[in-house]
């Protein structure tokens, strides 16, 4: 897909709008003449965008499922957005697309006012795009660049535990594979794959995250990881670099940025 000289392709965006809101954006494409936000969903079959209330409905082989309405979730995404630009006094005009992955996803009710593609089309529309002239200039470019790459921060969810009704003796302990979903117990390395016991580890610890708690303990980990004592849980934790909170008997570990999550990639 050809680009203006000047472009950018960042992925991953989280830039926080107030106390109670913040700006998510998966992918953002971002030259001199639009910047363009992309909201792709990986959804198949049949797609109904029901306006009352607002919803996506899938039929997909007879069996119907509502989803979050991609049009709202995008018009959001442009009015913050807007708001971000506003901040930092920059005029540019901003595009939006609902993409949809899968050529054979058939939109039987269109949305009523965002516009949609199919992603092997989507070149179609940027090359439009890219026709237009250019709207602001180098200086304000690498300006609009370096707002979203300062205010962009780690999106750090809170756990399920502490949304939902999630019962943590239900929560599958021990060492898992996260390619076979093999239980690996005193081995090196998962005997279908090869995965090494070091990726399930760091795995294991990056579900409790998301899963348990926001801080772990040596107690946790023994636990959780189903370790045979404190020493082998105190090697890993310090190993994956946490962040330590107190010392000796009442230590426990907070999530470090480090470990799973990362910036928003920026391509030029």
């Amino acid at each position: 897909m050809n680009f203006p000289k000047h472009y950018a392709i960042l992925k991953d965006i989280h830039i926080p709008i107030n106390e109670n809101s913040y700006l998510q954006i998966d992918t953002l494409i971002i030259t001199k003449k639009y910047i363009l936000v992309l909201e792709i969903k990986n959804i198949k079959g049949k797609i109904y965008f029901q306006k009352t209330p607002k919803q996506l409905v899938r039929d997909f082989e007879g069996e119907f499922k509502a989803f979050k309405c991609p049009e709202q979730q995008l018009l959001r995404h442009l009015k913050k957005l807007q708001i971000v630009l506003n901040q930092a006094k920059i005029n540019i005009p901003i595009k939006g697309l609902i993409v949809f992955a899968y050529s054979k996803t058939q939109i039987v009710l269109p949305p009523e006012f965002a516009k949609i593609t199919m992603g092997c089309d989507i070149a179609d529309h940027i090359e439009r795009y890219n026709e237009l002239p250019d709207v602001i200039s180098q200086s304000i470019f690498n300006k609009l660049l370096s707002v979203i790459a300062l205010q962009s921060t780690e999106y750090l969810p809170n756990p399920l535990a502490q949304t939902f009704p999630l019962e943590l003796a239900n929560i599958r302990t021990g060492l898992i594979c996260p390619i076979c979903h093999n239980k690996i117990i005193n081995q090196k390395n998962c005997p279908t794959c090869k995965t090494s016991s070091r990726i399930m580890q760091q795995q294991a610890i990056e579900d409790w995250f998301y899963l348990c708690k926001d801080t772990i303990s040596n107690r946790d980990c023994v636990h959780f990881l189903e370790l045979k004592d404190k020493y082998a849980a105190n090697y890993i934790l310090n190993k994956l670099k946490l962040n330590k909170v107190n010392h000796h008997r009442y230590r426990h570990y907070s999530f470090s940025q480090s470990l799973c999550f990362k910036k928003p990639s920026i391509t030029l």
